[in-house]
């Protein structure tokens, strides 16, 4: 409201006037501060309404300690995990939700074999905790599961060149195209980059 579009009459009071004024403002102040606009959106909502909000979209596994975007994830994806569940689409998309990249397979009769890829999640009792918990919320109750926790890592490989004059050999890089290793969570991987190696020669009779 302003005196331009005032509800009043024009020959309103002084009084009537401030309180129109004091009226205005309050309710700026409780439009810009209120969450009504974002209250429905997952990734907008301020974060302390992300809980009733997951009641409402019907989220099975609730986790608040989850990562924030995890979170929001989550509730975002909510209605459409619920209409999935138990399926291995609805499995995928529910660890999706939590930041993995996942494969689900059907093994065999009322089996199910995943493959979560780590991304930046802690390789550890906790994330395999998370992860069948997550599973649990959303399989079928008669189907068995079998997880796999692999690390991708993505890397260069240099080949080394060597040209000798003198006494010295400089050892440079060669960068080849990028390679993605996948190992298992029982196995190791170590590659080791070098960018420049001098090699002094000593002298011989």
């Amino acid at each position: 409201m302003t005196s331009d579009a005032s509800i009043q009459p024009d020959n309103r009071s002084g009084l009537q006037h401030a309180l129109e004024n004091l009226l205005d403002r309050c309710l700026a102040d409780i439009e810009v501060e209120a969450p009504y606009r974002t209250l429905l959106f997952p990734h907008e909502t301020p974060a302390q309404y992300l809980p009733a909000l997951a009641i409402e979209r019907g989220v099975l596994d609730w986790a608040a300690d989850d990562a924030e975007l995890s979170v929001r994830d989550t509730v975002a994806n909510g209605l459409i995990i619920q209409s999935r569940a138990c399926t291995r689409q609805g499995i995928a998309d529910a660890l999706s939700a939590l930041g993995f990249d996942v494969t689900v397979e059907r093994s065999g009769p009322y089996a199910l074999s995943v493959i979560a890829h780590l991304l930046e999640q802690p390789l550890d009792e906790t994330t395999t905790q998370r992860i069948l918990a997550r599973i649990n919320a959303y399989k079928a109750e008669r189907d068995v599961t079998d997880l796999q926790l692999l690390r991708q890592v993505l890397t260069r490989v240099h080949i080394g060149v060597a040209s000798t004059t003198g006494t010295e050999i400089d050892v440079g890089p060669k960068p080849t195209g990028d390679i993605s290793l996948t190992a298992r969570g029982y196995s190791g991987c170590t590659t080791y980059c070098m960018t420049d190696i001098t090699i002094p020669f000593r002298e011989t009779s």
